[in-house]
C-alpha cells in the first residue's frame, strides 16, 4: 500500500535543494555556453518522460532551436525536487518542473525561476488530461462525495496535494476531510480495482487505461479552478539567468515557438509521444492531451502561490513576479 499522509503537509527534498542552493553561492552554475569551434550552444535540460515535454521534443524535430544556435541535451528524470537540485547546482541549465515546484523552492529561498510556460489543464472534466479517476460502479456523484474517503494522489505535500485541496476547498469539502495516500501515477488504476482507494490521481495514459477498463472521471481539479490552468513550466538557476541573459532570450523564443507549433499539431504531439516515452502510439493516438501554452498567465500563478501559503506548504510565498525571470 502507498504511504500515508501524515497530519501537516510534508514538503520533501528540501534539504537536498538546500544543499544545492549552497553550490550555487560557491559558483557552480549552468554549463550552457558557446561552443569552442563556433558551433550551436549545447543546453542541458532536466526533463521528464510524460506528454507534457512533447512541445520541446517538436520542437527539437522542427529546426526551432537549432535556428537560435541551440542544441538541445536532455535528461529524463522523474520528479520536479530532482530536477529543482539539478539546476541550482549545475547540472542542467534549464528544467521542466511545475509552478509549484519552483514557488515552494523560490519560497524557501532557492534561486530557481520561471524562464517560459509549457502546458496547461484542459478545460472541463471531459477534456482534461489530469483528473481524479474511479473504478466501474462507483457511488461518487459529486466533490463532496470524495470526504472521508481515501484519495490516491502521485506525491504526498506536492502540486497534486495542494491543488486538490484548493479545489475542493472551492467546491465545499473543507481541508483535512478526505485522506490522502500515496499512489505513484502508474498504480492508480491497480489501486483503485484492489479498493485500496476510492478515487485516484492520476495524468494521461492512465486516464485511458481506467476509461478503458470501464471506470470514469469523477473530478477534475485544475479545470474546476480554472479553464487552462497553469500547469508546467521551464525553469532556471538565477545564477544561470543572470549570467547569460541572451541566451536565455534565445531559448525562450525557440520554446515558445515549439509550444505554440504543439498546440497547432495535435497529430504530430501524437506521433512524437512515443519516441520519448513508453506510451504505446495506440494509446498516444486516443489519450487526452495537454494544452500547450507559452502564456505566462500571472493571475493563476499569483493564485497558485497563494494556496502554498494558505495551505501551510511554505510560510511565505513568492508572487508571479517575483517566481517568473527578468
Amino acid at each position: 500500500m502507498g504511504r500515508r499522509r501524515p497530519n501537516g503537509f510534508r514538503l520533501r527534498g528540501l534539504v537536498a535543494l538546500a544543499a544545492a542552493s549552497a553550490l550555487v553561492a560557491t559558483g557552480c552554475g549552468g554549463g550552457g555556453g558557446a561552443a569552442d569551434d563556433g558551433g550551436p550552444t549545447t543546453l542541458a535540460v532536466g526533463t521528464l518522460p510524460i506528454a507534457n515535454a512533447a512541445g520541446m521534443y517538436l520542437g527539437m524535430q522542427e529546426g526551432f532551436f537549432a535556428e537560435e544556435g541551440l542544441e538541445i541535451e536532455p535528461t529524463v528524470l522523474q520528479g520536479g525536487n530532482e530536477i529543482v537540485t539539478g539546476l541550482v547546482s549545475g547540472d542542467y541549465d534549464v528544467g521542466f518542473v511545475g509552478y509549484i515546484s519552483a514557488g515552494v523552492a523560490a519560497g524557501r529561498n532557492v534561486p530557481v525561476c520561471v524562464v517560459t510556460a509549457s502546458d496547461a489543464t484542459g478545460t472541463t472534466a471531459e477534456d482534461d488530461w489530469q483528473v481524479m479517476v474511479a473504478g466501474p460502479g462507483n457511488t461518487i456523484d459529486s466533490p463532496q462525495d470524495l470526504a472521508g474517503n481515501a484519495i490516491g494522489i502521485n506525491a504526498l505535500g506536492g502540486v497534486a496535494e495542494v491543488l486538490i485541496t484548493a479545489a475542493l476547498d472551492r467546491e465545499g469539502v473543507p481541508p483535512g476531510s478526505v485522506e490522502f495516500i500515496e499512489v505513484p501515477f502508474p498504480e492508480v488504476p491497480a489501486a483503485i480495482a484492489a479498493d485500496r482507494i476510492v478515487a485516484g490521481y492520476t495524468a494521461e495514459p492512465f486516464v485511458t487505461t481506467v476509461l478503458d477498463q470501464g471506470g470514469e472521471v469523477v473530478f477534475a481539479p485544475q479545470s474546476t479552478l480554472a479553464p487552462e490552468y497553469p500547469n508546467g513550466a521551464y525553469a532556471a538557476s538565477r545564477q544561470f539567468v543572470e549570467g547569460d541573459p541572451e541566451l536565455v532570450e534565445r531559448f525562450t523564443r525557440a520554446m515558445n515557438r515549439s509550444l505554440e507549433h504543439a498546440r497547432d499539431n495535435p497529430d504530430a504531439v501524437r506521433q512524437i509521444i512515443p519516441t520519448y516515452t513508453q506510451i504505446p502510439a495506440e494509446i498516444a493516438e486516443r489519450m487526452r492531451l495537454p494544452v500547450f501554452t507559452s502564456e505566462l498567465d500571472r493571475a493563476a500563478i499569483d493564485e497558485q502561490m497563494s494556496f502554498m501559503q494558505q495551505y501551510g506548504i511554505v510560510d511565505t510565498a513568492p508572487t508571479a513576479d517575483e517566481l517568473i525571470c527578468g
